[in-house]
């Protein structure tokens, strides 16, 4: 029974380390616009929601340890695919219409966005002032 376990652990050791050679999409090309928006906005923008909704996501450490390393950059993936802010045109394209409704959606939620995300990075977390700013702005 011993040996059973110590094989168990040993093969689960080996496994995990074999994980860490997955390759994953950890890239962040080149911007293909940068939007302008209003500094305080962009600030607030950039501190909440750039590293899963644009190419200037910051790959922390846990991003490359599998299988946390998965669900990062799905996660990353995801954000990119339903809003980029290294994609849109300008600030007017992403401020319009049904864009403009989610965004506002996603904001007065605050951190049930991503719970995760906020969970290990709560300096990234908008301010109340922040939220309301930035709510105000989408009006």
């Amino acid at each position: 029974m011993r040996d059973s376990s110590k094989s168990i652990a040993s093969w689960t050791i080996i496994l995990l380390i074999l994980l860490q050679f997955v390759p994953l999409n950890r890239i962040n090309p080149p911007p293909f616009q940068e939007i302008q928006f209003p500094e305080s906005i962009k600030s607030s923008l950039k501190k909440a929601c750039y590293d899963c909704h644009s190419y200037e996501t910051q790959w922390r450490g846990v991003a490359y340890i599998a299988p946390a390393s998965w669900i990062v950059s799905s996660t990353v993936s995801s954000g990119r695919t339903a809003l980029n802010f290294s994609t849109s045109g300008d600030a007017q394209e992403i401020t319009s219409g049904l864009m403009k409704i989610r965004i506002r959606n996603v904001v007065s939620k605050g951190v049930a966005h991503q719970q995760l995300y906020y969970l290990l990075t709560p300096e990234r977390e908008l301010t109340m002032t922040e939220t309301r700013l930035l709510l105000q702005w989408l009006q």
